[in-house]
C-alpha cells in the first residue's frame, strides 16, 4: 500500500463516519461501546476520542487529533494520547517524526475501522 493512500482511506472514513458534517462538538452514542466524541478543533481540525468515566474521572483513552485537507481528500493524525503515553508527528515546526507519522496512521486507520464495524455513523 502507498503511504498517500492509507491517509486517502482515513479521510473516506472520517467521511462515512459524519465527522466533517461537525461544527463544533458531537457524541455518537452506540451502547454498549463507549461513545465517540468528535471535536471540531479548527477548519482543518479534528479530534475524536472516547471518554470513559472511571472512579468519577472522565479518561480520554484514546484522543486523536486529525489534520484534513478537503482539496487532496486525506486525512492525517497529528498525535495520540490516552491515559499513559502523548504521541506526536510534529515535534517542532518543520520537524517530522515519520516513525510515528507512520504508527498513527495505521492505528487511527484500524481504529477508525472499529469504529465503522460498530456502527459509529451519525445520521444513522
Amino acid at each position: 500500500m502507498q503511504v498517500e493512500d492509507i491517509y486517502k482511506k482515513i479521510y473516506l472514513k472520517l467521511n462515512r463516519m459524519g465527522v466533517f458534517d461537525v461544527r463544533q462538538y458531537a457524541v455518537i452514542e452506540k451502547p454498549p461501546f463507549t461513545p465517540l466524541c468528535i471535536d471540531r478543533i479548527a477548519d482543518d481540525c479534528y479530534a475524536l476520542s472516547q471518554n470513559r468515566v472511571e472512579e468519577g474521572s472522565v479518561i480520554s483513552d484514546p484522543d486523536v487529533e486529525i489534520r484534513i485537507d478537503h482539496k487532496k481528500k486525506v486525512a492525517e493524525p497529528t498525535s495520540y494520547q490516552d491515559r499513559s503515553v502523548r504521541k506526536i508527528v510534529y515535534p517542532k515546526p518543520g520537524m517530522v517524526n515519520l516513525q510515528m507519522k507512520n504508527e498513527l496512521a495505521s492505528y487511527l486507520d484500524r481504529w477508525l475501522d472499529d469504529l465503522l464495524s460498530q456502527g459509529f455513523i451519525r445520521h444513522q
